[in-house]
């Protein structure tokens, strides 16, 4: 049984062929590069940890935005939790048609985003702008300084593309899946145990299960 993350960032699973798109995963492809870089005072260790992680799991690179390096119908299970909204709508639709192409029939896509109306009621609540644009990351300080663009090259801003909501479900049945659900936390049409945390972002989350 193949169970795939997309988007694994620091949470690797375990039982999982885990992917990311961080850059940073090629420099565990080069020997001692952990060590080597160490020995850079300006070097974040939380980069040099993140090698150190994709050595020991073995995460590999993937751009989600593009093609997922997997023969067709060979996945039981994708998961991917909060990595859709980084994405812009047309490069989702790629994750989307992808993921649908590697599942197997029956296979599951089970996707974690922002509830957009969860943020909105918390800004109606404390009428705070600025921890709703915090909250949203929609946008985000621009790099100042040499190191933080290198770091934007590397992983991204990480701001988000787009939001949903309970709604998002009429425009993610257009896809062609066999069936589209949203999900409580804690539930899945998945029949088998695995390391999948169902309850993984619970608050302020939407989940959805595509199934082929």
């Amino acid at each position: 049984m193949k169970l795939i993350q997309i988007g694994c960032g620091h949470n690797p699973l375990s039982g999982f062929q885990n992917y990311d798109s961080d850059l940073f995963l090629f420099f565990k492809y080069i020997p001692f590069s952990e060590k080597i870089l160490s020995l850079f005072n300006f070097i974040p260790k939380a980069f040099i940890d993140f090698i150190i992680l994709a050595k020991k799991h073995n995460i590999h690179y993937c751009d989600a935005s593009k093609k997922i390096p997997l023969d067709d119908n060979s996945v039981e299970l994708i998961y991917s939790c909060h990595m859709v909204e980084h994405l812009d709508w047309n490069e989702s639709l790629s994750f989307f048609s992808e993921s649908k192409r590697v599942l197997k029939n029956g296979g599951i896509l089970r996707i974690v985003v922002p509830d957009f109306d969860f943020l909105i009621n918390n800004y109606k609540k404390n009428n705070d702008v600025d921890r709703f644009i915090f909250q949203s990351y929609l946008v985000g300080d621009k790099p100042k300084n040499s190191l933080k663009k290198i770091q934007y090259f590397l992983q991204g801003h990480g701001w988000h593309h787009q939001m949903f909501t309970s709604k998002s479900i009429e425009k993610f049945q257009k896809l062609k899946f066999s069936q589209v659900i949203q999900v409580n936390p804690g539930i899945t049409k998945f029949n088998f145990e695995t390391s999948m945390n169902l309850f993984e972002r619970e608050d302020g989350s939407l989940f959805f299960e595509f199934i082929k």
